[in-house]
């Protein structure tokens, strides 16, 4: 993938707001030429691409993001849109799930929230079309994600309904949200509760989550960048697999919480101030999108999706990072108690290389 690619789509999500009251928000026109450029660079690419079409409630003040609406008011319903394509060659038995909402709210383009995360997962799907591949993949754009998550619950529900068994073949899913922040950190959904900061909105993730994180902060170990987990919480379309109990993972740069001094520090940027100025709003334009990082999480994005989708998958066993996957480091992987060991045993040679060079010198000045 090239930062020219991705901002290529970024561009194409740009102007479908540009030409339609500055928004893609779901039920507007602005969305559905959004739909229309993942569709036409999908069949480009040579995928088959389904439209889901569902219905989301609008309320009659126009307030449909109000999560506390009154279901009272609620006057007619709004036609939108998923947007699912498969990889040609892989076992559906395991099927790797990779998604990202293509929805703004309405005051905004949404360009980092989440034209970045859509755009990724565009070029991702670009990069693998025509790979061969273990087992299949699944690239989903879902539609009012802004509507509490309404695109993927209507697809999940409609699976669990409809077909069990596609339900069932879903291995894990990936999910990116704002990864193009102007003021970014690198995070990765913390699957093991191990980072800390967890908190009352945060997610139980299912078993398996762990090795979504451990092969995630495996890559970025390998291409020597620095990354920090975040828990997972339930503010993207991922608390839906989370809950249907599915192994769930995913990246994401950072909203409205400040940069840390440390944070600035290892990714640059300004301290103090939020990680996106402009989220849900107006200026969430192409500007406000950082293309190199949008660029470097979409790199590590293709890579473990490549790497899961080419490694042995057991059905009914606990997921495992990909086959010969990047370790963080060699003693993480050891038993605590063999960790000490070796650790034990480095002093151990260290003492005595330190007596030794003591004795020579001693002689030395003899």
């Amino acid at each position: 993938m090239t930062a020219e690619q991705l901002a290529g789509h970024l561009r194409a999500f740009q102007d479908a707001a540009d030409a339609h009251d500055g928004n893609r928000a779901v039920g507007t026109d602005g969305y559905r030429a959004s739909v229309d450029h993942v569709v036409e660079r999908l069949r480009a690419a040579g995928y088959d691409p389904r439209v889901q079409v569902f219905t989301v409630p609008a309320d009659d003040h126009h307030d449909e993001y109000d999560d506390e609406h009154d279901e009272d008011s609620v006057t007619e319903r709004r036609v939108t849109y998923n947007v699912l394509a498969d990889t040609a060659t892989g076992d559906p038995d395991s099927t790797v799930m990779l998604g990202a909402h293509l929805d703004s709210v309405p005051e905004s383009p949404g360009l980092n929230d989440n034209g970045s995360g859509a755009a990724g997962v565009l070029a991702v799907a670009e990069a693998l079309a025509g790979t061969d591949t273990r087992n299949r993949v699944r690239f989903a754009w879902w539609g009012a994600e802004e509507l509490n998550l309404n695109g993927a619950d209507h697809y999940v529900s409609d699976l669990q309904a409809n077909d069990p068994g596609a339900f069932d073949d879903i291995a894990l899913y990936l999910n990116l949200d704002m990864i193009g922040s102007p003021n970014y950190g690198r995070f990765v959904y913390d699957g093991d509760t191990s980072g800390g900061g967890w908190h009352g909105d945060s997610v139980e993730a299912p078993a398996g989550s762990e090795a979504i994180e451990a092969a995630l902060e495996g890559y970025f170990e390998s291409v020597e960048m620095a990354v920090e987990e975040v828990p997972i919480d339930d503010g993207s379309d991922h608390l839906v697999f989370a809950e249907a109990g599915i192994p769930v993972g995913g990246l994401f740069t950072g909203d409205t919480g400040e940069k840390t001094r440390q944070q600035a520090a290892r990714y640059g940027g300004e301290a103090g101030e939020d990680y996106d100025p402009c989220y849900h709003s107006a200026c969430d334009d192409l500007d406000n999108v950082d293309v190199q990082v949008l660029e470097e999480m979409s790199d590590a994005t293709a890579a473990v999706v490549l790497g899961f989708a080419s490694s042995t998958i057991d059905d009914g066993a606990r997921l495992r990072p990909p086959d010969g996957w990047p370790r963080r480091s060699a003693l993480e992987e050891l038993d605590p108690v063999l960790t000490g060991l070796v650790v034990l045993g480095v002093l151990v040679v260290a003492t005595a290389a330190v007596a030794v060079a003591l004795r020579r010198r001693a002689r030395v000045h003899r």
